[in-house]
């Protein structure tokens, strides 16, 4: 870190090709190949997932309805709150989802987010866990940077947990990047 001017030219270049949605979905979607790249999702499920589903199964075992917001930042236009449908491309879900949380509920199913498909989310436990509940879920995104900006932040962040000597300076700018790329300490973006 930082990219070369090569790494540079040849993800301008698959841009160029393929366009800045199918970047944001080729990084964002999620992986278990590369344990030191980006969205690594591992191998088997989480320590976080797990209890998630034991909470659920303890609390939320006879619930007929489920209600869920999965709260995020980063992605869309600098502190708007994008309503991205959290849930399986059901109709009936969706529809439920818009009728609870509104009709201006965006989804990735449909490519009206800003989100690219995702795998390895949350929600699935929400169908494995209430099989039989009526569910409304969405994840409620709220806008910081633009996406190569997001994206730039992540990478470098990336590259710093693979390499834990890098200077202390160094350290501290990747780190505040990061932070700026999901949390902005405006008063405008805070409202």
């Amino acid at each position: 870190w930082p990219p070369s001017q090569d790494d540079d030219a040849q993800m301008g270049a698959y841009v160029q090709a393929h366009g800045e949605r199918a970047l944001q979905a080729a990084v964002s979607g999620g992986q278990s190949e590369f344990p030191d790249g980006l969205f690594y999702a591992g191998v088997a499920p989480a320590w976080s997932n797990r209890v998630l589903r034991s909470v659920l199964r303890a609390h939320a075992r006879a619930a007929a309805t489920l209600g869920w917001i999965d709260f995020h930042t980063g992605l869309g236009p600098r502190g708007h709150g994008e309503k991205i449908y959290a849930g399986r491309a059901v109709a009936a879900d969706v529809a439920r989802a818009k009728a609870w949380w509104g009709a201006d509920v965006t989804s990735f199913h449909d490519g009206t987010s800003t989100s690219a498909p995702l795998t390895g989310v949350t929600y699935n436990a929400a169908y494995e866990e209430w099989p039989r509940a009526a569910y409304a879920g969405i994840a409620l995104e709220y806008g910081t940077l633009p996406f190569r900006a997001v994206l730039a932040a992540l990478r470098a962040d990336q590259w710093l947990a693979n390499h834990p000597d890098a200077p202390a300076a160094q350290r501290r700018e990747i780190k505040r990047a990061i932070r700026d790329a999901f949390y902005q300490d405006a008063d405008d973006w805070k409202a």
